[in-house]
Parts: structure tokens; C-alpha cells; sequence
């Protein structure tokens, strides 16, 4: 059970999580970064049913107002598991064997770190987001995910994929010079008739941008879940994260490791691993020629909103040279 914090003794209140505690008991527990949090902080009364003034939003903040000690577990204890493996523990086995108990580490709740603003930028500019689908199309969108209580803008895209029938020779002839090599692998054969069965994919590509921030090298980290159907008793949705492939680093702590960057290895990591499920390309994976031509047919249809994603091309001057012309140029004479 959580208590108040005494502010006149309790200045600061860390607790590690399950998780923490097991890596410390482990010896491997190295903290390397950390956040701030103020989603416990109502900076405007007017929320809660009240006007106040501004010199009174500081009083009401910092003196007048309880804050819970730190909190390390948001889940129930009687429906969730804890642990990394699910299933049932044997309280009464006939032989003992020592295990380890290691726990999930995404038993978290706090999902709203405060942000870096920019520092030449606008005092009273909040945080925003550009999200544009230049491909597929957006069916719906929320502030919050309401069924499972988190603040975290709900963005819904449906990827549209469908079998189709053509003439081979048309197919063939119109895919002849594509990029795109599921083009010539995810096709049938002529049949009797001459046509061919294809799958016509309208992959979602996204252009995603942070705004009133500083623009870096790597400003948005990828996590991908699976969704696992419940039923409609449950009053929260079920998400199972997987993860990526683990590439080696060339570079570690400033030492060059290896030659060459090495190349992932084709290993199907089953249902754990996002490439069994799909493919997701970013920034200079992307075909630029794709995302050239989707990016002007969405500036012919809007102009409100601007991309900052560059698609002319540089003009390549053919120069021509004459072996036998003069070595030196000779000087201007303005007079």
C-alpha cells in the first residue's frame, strides 16, 4: 500500500522495480539514463473545476498538495503474470532444482517522459507531432487509449492487400523495370486463359516528424506488438512485444571491433521476431522513388501541411573539355 510523502523529511523517494531488483541481485544493474515525469502534476486548475490565478498555480503545486511515494507495480496480481515465462509454478515439487526467477521488465507504468525542447524555439509552442500517410489511408484517431487508461495518441492505418487477375504479358511488360522484387515473386504462372493471379499491396508509408525540437540523428525508437484478442470480457487488450534483429555493432565505446559491418544473418526467430510478421523500412531504406512520387501527390492535394523531405535532383553539368585549347585562360581587362 502506498503512503504520502512527508515533505519536510522525504526529499527525494527511489525504489527499483521487480525488474531492478533482479538485475542488482544479479550484479548487472547499471543505470545509464534517466527520465522526469510530471503526470501527477495538474498544471491548470480549471481540469478540477476551479480558477485560480497564476501566482497561485505555484503555491497550490509546491505547498498544498500531497504527493504518493514512488510506484513500481500497476498490475493485478490475481490476473497477471510477472515473470518472463508464463505458466504455473510448483509450490511442492519432489526434486529441487535451483532456478532463476526472472521477471518481465516492461511492468511499467509511466509512459509520458517530459521531452527536449527546443531551445531557440517558441516559450509557448507545446509538443506536436507531423504525422502524415502517404500511402493508405487513416480510418480513425484518438487523444488517448481510453480501453486501457494510457495518454497516448491512437493512430489507426489499415494496410489494404488484395489478389487481382491480368493479362501476363500486360503484367510482365508493366512490372519489367521494377525495383520492387516481390513484384515477379508473389505471382502465379500463366494459366490456360493467359492471365495471371498477383497480389496488389498498398503498404502504409508514413512521414513522421517532431516538431518545436531539435532534429538529431535518431529521434524516435520503433517498438512493434502483437495484439492478442481477448475476448470481449476483458476491459484491457493483451500486447505481446517482439523484437527486431540484433545487429552487431562495428563500433563499440569508440574502438573499431571489426573490418566490415557485419551482415545479419538469416535466422527465422519464430514468432518473437517482427521480420516474421513484416518489414518495416525507414529513412534511406526506403525507395526513393516511391516516396518521391507519393510525396508529390499529396503536396498537389494539400497545402496546409509542408514536408521537409528534399526530391529534386542535383543538376549534373556535362563539361566538355578541348585537349587542344589554350592551358591558361588570359585575365579580364575592365579597362
Amino acid at each position: 500500500m502506498s503512503r504520502f510523502l512527508n515533505k519536510k523529511e522525504e526529499v527525494i523517494d527511489l525504489k527499483l522495480t521487480s525488474y531492478g531488483k533482479y538485475l542488482l541481485s544479479m550484479g548487472i544493474f547499471k543505470p545509464s539514463y534517466y527520465a522526469f515525469y510530471d503526470d501527477n502534476v495538474v498544471y491548470d486548475a480549471q481540469y478540477f473545476g476551479r480558477n485560480e490565478v497564476q501566482n497561485e498555480t505555484r503555491k497550490r503545486i509546491k505547498d498544498d498538495t500531497q504527493y504518493l511515494e514512488g510506484l513500481v507495480l500497476f498490475e493485478d496480481l490475481e490476473k497477471k503474470s510477472l515473470r518472463k515465462a508464463e505458466g504455473e509454478l510448483n509450490y511442492f515439487p519432489i526434486d529441487v532444482e535451483p532456478t532463476i526467477d526472472e521477471p518481465r521488465k516492461d511492468i511499467f507504468r509511466f509512459d509520458q517522459a517530459l521531452g527536449d525542447a527546443f531551445l531557440q524555439g517558441g516559450t509557448q509552442t507545446a509538443p506536436a507531432w507531423k504525422v502524415v500517410v502517404l500511402q493508405s489511408t487513416i480510418s480513425s484517431s484518438t487523444f488517448m487509449d481510453t480501453r486501457n487508461n494510457t495518454r497516448v495518441p491512437q493512430i489507426n492505418i489499415s494496410a489494404s492487400y488484395s489478389l487481382r487477375t491480368m493479362a501476363s504479358d500486360d503484367y510482365f511488360n508493366g512490372n519489367f523495370n521494377s525495383t520492387d522484387p516481390r513484384k515477379l515473386e508473389l505471382v502465379t504462372p500463366p494459366f490456360v486463359d493467359g492471365d495471371v493471379i498477383f497480389l496488389d499491396s498498398n503498404d502504409p508509408l508514413i512521414y513522421i516528424e517532431e516538431m518545436n525540437t531539435e532534429l538529431l540523428v535518431e529521434n524516435y525508437d520503433i517498438e512493434v506488438f502483437e495484439y492478442i484478442d481477448t475476448g470481449p470480457t476483458e476491459t484491457s487488450d493483451s500486447l505481446r512485444r517482439i523484437y527486431f534483429k540484433k545487429q552487431s555493432p562495428q563500433i563499440v565505446d569508440g574502438f573499431m571491433v571489426s573490418p566490415t559491418q557485419k551482415e545479419r544473418e538469416n535466422i527465422d526467430l519464430g514468432t518473437g521476431s517482427v521480420g516474421h510478421y513484416l518489414d518495416i523500412l525507414k529513412d534511406l531504406e526506403i525507395d526513393r522513388e516511391i516516396a518521391c512520387k507519393a510525396s508529390a501527390q499529396f503536396n498537389k492535394e494539400s497545402y496546409y501541411v509542408d514536408l521537409d523531405f528534399d526530391c529534386t535532383e542535383d543538376a549534373h553539368q556535362d563539361l566538355f573539355f578541348d585537349i587542344y585549347g589554350q592551358a591558361t585562360e588570359p585575365e579580364i581587362c575592365l579597362d
